[in-house]
This record gives C-alpha cells, structure tokens and sequence, in this order.
C-alpha cells in the first residue's frame, strides 16, 4: 500500500504540471470585445452623409455586439483632424474611423505635415458602401454628353469652368485626372460648400462638377442639370441613359467608398469580429435598402482586399497630384 507521504508528492507534481501545461493557454485567451463602449469617429459634420451612415451602422454593432457604439462628428481640416484623432488612440478596437478614400488615398499625397502616417496609420476593416460619381453640367452647357464636352472643351481651352470642394478633393482630382487623360484644358474655382457651387452650376456661372451619386442622381433625373457620364465602370442603374466615362475614356474610373479603419496594430482578432459583424449587417435586407436609397451600392471586403485597393488608389492620386500640381489651400 503506497504511504501518505508518497500521495501527497504525486498529487503536488500533478498540480504543477496541470498548472504549467493549462496556465499558459488560460492567459492566451482575449478578452471579449467589445469591453466598453466604442467610439466611432467620423471626419464629417453633423448630419453629412459619412455621419448619417456611420450611425446606421453603429445601431446595429451595437445591439449585436451587446456595448454601445457612439458616433463623434469631428469635422474639420479635409478630415485630417478626425483621422488623426483615430491613428493616435489605443489599438484595441474601442475607436474606430469611419472613413472614406480621400484620407488615405488623396491627402498623404497633398500635405507634407500629418498628424498620422497616410495608410499605415491603419488597419483596414471593410468597406461597407461604394459609389461613384456624375459629371453634371449647367443647363446651359451647349455640350450634352461627354464627347460633347471634350470636343467644347478644345475649342474653347481654358474657358470652360468646372467647380469642386477645394484642392485635393475628389472633385478636384477627378477633373484633373479627365483632364491629363482627354487632353483638355478647364479652369478650376473651388467652393466651400456643395450647395453654393451647385447654385452657381444651375445658374450658368459654372459649366461642370463631379458630384456624388447620392446628390447628382435626384438633380439629373429632375432635369435640373445634365447628367454628362458617370465614373462607375458602368452605366449606373439609376441613371441608365447617362454614359460611363470609359466609353469615351478607356479604363477611367472613381469610386467614392465609406468603410471601417481602426488604428494600426489593431489586434487581428478584434478586426476580423468587426469584419464579419459588419458583413452580416450589409447583408441586412433593411440595410442594403437604405444604403440603395442614397443612391449607394452595398459592398464589404475583407481587410487585405480593402488595403490593396488603398495601395492602388494611393498610388493613382499620387500620380495625378504630381502631375498637376496640386497643392493644398
């Protein structure tokens, strides 16, 4: 018969290895996400469209996700001033971007001094919606289409106007990327808001702008402006009649997208939950409804297909900005 003793030492050897083998594995395990609330911020005002979306969004995280998910407008600076609040907070998941391309794709291109490192400031989630946009023109533009316009555009160099939200917006790129591509000359005049170059579009003091499809697409089907070309790859199922500017134009194309960005060195645990949660609700019925109703198309990636697509966006706009010289106001 074994002794006491003897028990007592197996036993104490059996809690120390059961104790070495389980301790580890016990501290590998993450805590659940989220913990507390999440902050989302949005670089956009109030009642914008990346602020109305990214609260569609939040409400359904946060009844899946069982923690509040709270949007911060923070406007401001090209949206400098938002991302850069996201590139400096903690790296576990509890603040998020909203974002959309021209932080990562357009500005490190435009301003030598960011308070973050251009995309490597992030750790990409997923889009969530893309959309393109409409080169409308003034009701008195003698040119109807795109061919129209170009063929204006040579005979009268330099004459004809286009209107955009500032140096660097995508407007602005966009009219320069047409530009460098046809051949054509346009003189630029940059507005502070959308509302002043648009009135100033249907009054006839500006000829064109690129306009987001959620803006241009109840303007165009009023006959308020025309409808020129749409940067999709193809006609645009809102607006059926109006050319894609790679018909005339081969290979150009914009997209305008909003997705999910969290700070660099994001645990990648945290950001593939985050990735599937925010797939499962664009797949929503509701949802994709209300996104089709701004006149946007529902899409999601995962987070190595979304930082591809900024490395060749990136890498379009750096090119288009060089060649233009483009500089921030």
């Amino acid at each position: 018969m074994t002794d006491l003793p003897d028990l007592v030492r197996r036993a104490t050897a059996l809690s120390i290895l059961l104790g070495a083998t389980l301790g580890p594995i016990a501290h590998a395990q993450p805590a659940a996400y989220p913990a507390k609330p999440v902050r989302i911020v949005v670089p956009a005002g109030p009642g914008s469209a990346p602020d109305t979306l990214a609260r569609l969004f939040a409400e359904h995280l946060g009844r899946r996700l069982q923690q509040p998910f709270v949007v911060e407008p923070m406007p401001g600076a090209a949206g400098i001033l938002g991302a850069g609040a996201v590139a400096r907070a903690d790296a576990d998941g509890h603040t998020l971007l909203y974002g959309y391309n021209q932080l990562v794709t357009i500005n490190p291109h435009l301003y030598e001094k960011l308070p973050y490192d251009g995309a490597a400031a992030f750790a990409p989630v997923t889009l969530v919606a893309k959309g393109g946009y409409v080169l409308i023109g003034s009701p008195a533009l003698e040119a109807t289409d795109l061919p129209g316009l170009i063929a204006l555009a040579r005979r009268r160099p330099g004459q004809l106007v286009y209107a955009s939200l500032g140096s660097g917006s995508v407007a602005n790129v966009g009219m320069e990327l047409l530009k460098q591509a046809a051949g054509i000359d346009l003189l630029h005049v940059p507005y502070k808001t959308g509302g002043a170059s648009t009135t100033d579009l249907l009054g006839g003091r500006v000829h064109v702008k690129l306009e987001p499809t959620a803006s241009a697409v109840p303007l165009v089907r009023a006959g308020k402006v025309k409808g020129l070309a749409v940067t999709t790859a193809r006609r645009m199922a809102a607006l059926p009649d109006v050319a894609a500017f790679a018909e005339t134009v081969p290979d150009f194309e914009i997209t305008g997208w909003n997705g999910f960005l969290a700070p660099a060195r994001t645990p990648p645990e945290i950001v593939q939950k985050l990735n599937q949660e925010l797939r499962a609700i664009v797949d929503m019925p509701d949802v994709k409804q209300r996104l089709v109703g701004f006149g946007i198309e529902p899409t999601t990636t995962s987070p190595v297909e979304m930082a591809e697509m900024i490395r060749r966006e990136s890498a379009q706009w750096a090119r288009v900005i060089r060649r233009a010289g483009i500089k921030p106001e």
